[in-house]
C-alpha cells in the first residue's frame, strides 16, 4: 500500500471537493428519495391491486382501529379442504444454492403449522434448521430423486405439494412427479404453482412466447435441444459474444457468454447436459446493460404487490448471485420504476403463477432505456431472502399462507400488526449486498465472473445512504477489508492490470476501482472502462475523496459535523485509524468526545409511517436512536 506522503499531492484537491459534503451542502440520500417517491407511487397501487379504494386511504380514515380486523372477515380465508401439505426441501449446499432455500423453507413450515396444517418435510441435508425435530410434523432425510419422492407421498397420503420452498431441486422434482403422473395418480395438488406456470417460466421457449402476447421485449435468441439447431441459430444471431442459458437449472449452471465458436460449443454441451430437459437458450448478449430485480408477489384474488426493486451495481453479463445489489434501485427515474412495475405485474399474470412469490429480471439499456425481460423465477428464490430482509416483509411465510387461499389484503404484516400484506414495503435507507468467493478453494478455476455462478455466500449491510451500507458490507464480508480501499499489504497493480481488472468482471473489480482512482484514472474513464451507472461511480469517487480529507486532516480538528459526515458515509474506526495513522483507540475517544456515537433505527416496512412492534434494527451514525439505547 502507499505511504500517506504520496497523498499529500492530491489531499489539497480532494480537501476542497470533499468540503462542500462535510459541509451539508450535499445533503441528498437516495433512500429518502426513494421511500418519497414510493409513497407518491402507492396512489397508482390501487390499479395494481384491482381496488377502487386504496389501503393507505382506509388507514388515514381510521389510524386508531387496526384495519386488519376488518378486512380478515372478507374472502380468502385459508382452504378446509386440505390437512396435509408435504413441502420439498432444497437438497445440499451448493454453489447458487446456499442456506437460504432453509430459510424460506423453515418459514413456510412454521407458518403452515401455525394454521392446524399437517406438515411432512422431505430434504436430503441434515445440517438444516429445517430438519429439526419439531420444525415439521414428520421429516424424511433421503435423496432428492422423483421415485424417493412418491415412495413417501404414497406412504403419507397428503392433499398438496408445496414447491416453491425448495429452490430449483424442489421445482424440478415436483414438474417430474407431476408429467410422471404420479400426483394425479395419488390424488395430490400442486400448490404454490401449478405445473403450466412452472413450464412456462422455465421453458426458455414457452416463456419468450409468454413475454411475445404481453407485447414485452426478450433479447433476440432461439432455443436448441442439439448442436445441429444451436449452430444455426448462432448463424442467425451473428456475432459474438452469445449467451447460452440451460433451462430447469440453478444459478445458472452449465452456461455461459461464449466469445468464440469453440467456447460456443463447449458451452452449449455443457448445458444440454445440464438441464432436465436437454433444452439451451441461445441469444444476444446484452453486456453492459443495467440489470433489475422484481419481487412480485400475487393471490388467488389476482392482486399483486411489488416487495422490493433490487439493482445490481454491476452490469449485464454477471449472474446475479455474482454481482453487487443494492436495494432499493437507485437510478431508476419515476417513469422507469413504473415500466419495470407495470411489466411485472403482466408478468406473473401471464406466465399463471396463481398465488406466492416470483422474481423477474430486467435488463435496461442505458443509452435509451430500452427494457428486455430476461427471465422469471416462479418461486421463492435467492433474492427473495435478500428482498426479505432488506424489507422485513417475510416473502417464504407470505408466500406459503398464500398458497393455502390466504389473499393479501387478509394476511397482517407482523412488524406493524397494523396494516396488511397488500401494504407495499417503503423503506427509508439502503441495503447492498456483496458476494462472497473463494477461488483459493478452487484451484485452476477461472475467476471471471459470467452468467454461471461462482459465489459461495454473501454479507448484506444496511445503511441510511448507499455508502454506508456499501462500506458496511464490505467488512462483513470477513475478507481483511476495514472498509473501500486497497487491501493491506497488497501490492500496487500496474495500470496494465488496473485495465484489465476494471473492464473483465472478477471479484476484486470494486478494489480495481478504488486503485484507479488512486492511480489518477477519472470518473469518465472508470465509467467507460466497467461500464457501471455513472451514478454509483460518483458516489465512489466521493467515498475516495472522504477519505483522502481524513489522510490530510488533524483528527483533532475535526468538528462533531465532519466527524457525523465521515462516520454517516460508512467508514469505521479501524479504517480511520488507518488512514491517519493513529490506533484505533485514539480515533473512539475523539470521535466520543464530539459526541458522536451510533444510533438505532427499526426496519419498520413502512419508511416509518407506522410504529414497529418487532426489534428488527440496524446501527447508523444519521437520524435519532429507536433502540433505547445507544
Amino acid at each position: 500500500m502507499k505511504q500517506a506522503v504520496v497523498f499529500s499531492n492530491k489531499a489539497a484537491a480532494a480537501k476542497q471537493r470533499t468540503k462542500k459534503v462535510l459541509a451539508g451542502t450535499e445533503k441528498r440520500t437516495l433512500a429518502r428519495n426513494a421511500c418519497v417517491r414510493a409513497k407518491a407511487e402507492y396512489a397508482g397501487a390501487d390499479r395494481v391491486l384491482g381496488r377502487r379504494d386504496s389501503v393507505r386511504a382506509r388507514s388515514a380514515a381510521a389510524p386508531e382501529a387496526p384495519a386488519f380486523q376488518e378486512w380478515s372477515s372478507r374472502d380468502g380465508q385459508k382452504r378446509e379442504d386440505i390437512k396435509k401439505i408435504v413441502i420439498l426441501g432444497a437438497g445440499p449446499i451448493v454453489i447458487g444454492q446456499a442456506c437460504e432455500f432453509d430459510y424460506s423453507g423453515t418459514q413456510a413450515c412454521k407458518a403452515l403449522k401455525q394454521e392446524g396444517y399437517e406438515i411432512v418435510l422431505v430434504n436430503s441435508n441434515p445440517a438444516t434448521i429445517m430438519t429439526d425435530p419439531g420444525t415439521a410434523d414428520r421429516t424424511y432425510v433421503g435423496p432428492m430423486t422423483p421415485e424417493s419422492v412418491k415412495d413417501i407421498l404414497i406412504k403419507e397420503k397428503p392433499d398438496a405439494l408445496l414447491p416453491t420452498m425448495g429452490g430449483q431441486t424442489a421445482l424440478n422434482l415436483a414438474k417430474a412427479l407431476a408429467e410422471n403422473g404420479d400426483l394425479d395418480e395419488l390424488n395430490i395438488e400442486l400448490i404454490g404453482a401449478k405445473l403450466d406456470a412452472i413450464n412456462v417460466a422455465e421453458d426458455r421457449l414457452l416463456f419468450k412466447e409468454a413475454m411475445d402476447r404481453i407485447g414485452l421485449k426478450t433479447p433476440p435468441s432461439g432455443t436448441a435441444e442439439n448442436m445441429e439447431e444451436a449452430h444455426a441459430i448462432q448463424k442467425e444471431i451473428g456475432n459474438f459474444p452469445i449467451i447460452i442459458r440451460p433451462a430447469f437449472t440453478l444459478g445458472g449452471t452449465g452456461g455461459g457468454i461464449a466469445y468464440n465458436m469453440e467456447e460456443f460449443n463447449q458451452i452449449v454441451q455443457a448445458g444440454l447436459t445440464a438441464s432436465m430437459t436437454s433444452q439451451v437458450l441461445i441469444e444476444k448478449s446484452l453486456i453492459g446493460w443495467k440489470e433489475y430485480e422484481l419481487e412480485v408477489m400475487r393471490d388467488l384474488k389476482d392482486n399483486v404487490v411489488i416487495i422490493c426493486s433490487i439493482e445490481n451495481i454491476d452490469p449485464m453479463g454477471v449472474h446475479t448471485g455474482d454481482s453487487v445489489t443494492v436495494a432499493p434501485a437507485q437510478t431508476l427515474t419515476d417513469k422507469e420504476y413504473q415500466r419495470l412495475r407495470d411489466a411485472s405485474v403482466a408478468i406473473i399474470r401471464e406466465v399463471g403463477v396463481e398465488c406466492g412469490g416470483s422474481n423477474v429480471q430486467f435488463g435496461v439499456n442505458p443509452v435509451d432505456g430500452e427494457v428486455m425481460v430476461i427471465e422469471m423465477n416462479p418461486r421463492v428464490s435467492r433474492s427473495s431472502a435478500l428482498a426479505s430482509k432488506a424489507t422485513g416483509f417475510p416473502i417464504a411465510k407470505m408466500a406459503a399462507k398464500l398458497a393455502i387461499g390466504y389473499t393479501l389484503d387478509c394476511i397482517p404484516n407482523d412488524i406493524t400488526q397494523k396494516t396488511p400484506a397488500s401494504f407495499e414495503p417503503s423503506i427509508d435507507y439502503v441495503v447492498t449486498k456483496i458476494p462472497r468467493f473463494a477461488f483459493e478453494k478452487f484451484p485452476g478455476s477461472s475467476p471471471v465472473l459470467t452468467t454461471q455462478m461462482k459465489s459461495v455466500g454473501e454479507a448484506m449491510a444496511i445503511g441510511r445512504t448507499f455508502q454506508e451500507s456499501f462500506q458496511k458490507a464490505l467488512r462483513s464480508l470477513e475478507v481483511g477489508l476495514n472498509g473501500w480501499s486497497g487491501p493491506k499489504g497488497a501490492a500496487t497493480p500496474t495500470e496494465e492490470e488496473l485495465r484489465y481488472n476494471l473492464r473483465t468482471p472478477n471479484p476484486d473489480r470494486l478494489v480495481a476501482v478504488w486503485y484507479a482512482m488512486d492511480a489518477g484514472f477519472s470518473t469518465e474513464e472508470v465509467i467507460e472502462l466497467t461500464k457501471m451507472d455513472p451514478w454509483f461511480v460518483n458516489q465512489l469517487r466521493c467515498l475516495k475523496d472522504v477519505g483522502e480529507y481524513v489522510k490530510a486532516s488533524d483528527l483533532e480538528s475535526l468538528s462533531a459535523s465532519d466527524w457525523k459526515q465521515i462516520k454517516s458515509r460508512g467508514f469505521s474506526d479501524s479504517q480511520i485509524a488507518e488512514f491517519a495513522r493513529v490506533p484505533e483507540d485514539v480515533v473512539r475517544s475523539l470521535r466520543r468526545k464530539c459526541g458522536v456515537v451510533p444510533q438505532m433505527k427499526r426496519v419498520d416496512t413502512c419508511a416509518a409511517e407506522f410504529e414497529a412492534n418487532t426489534p428488527y434494527m440496524y446501527s447508523t451514525y444519521d437520524g435519532e436512536d429507536e433502540g433505547g439505547a445507544n
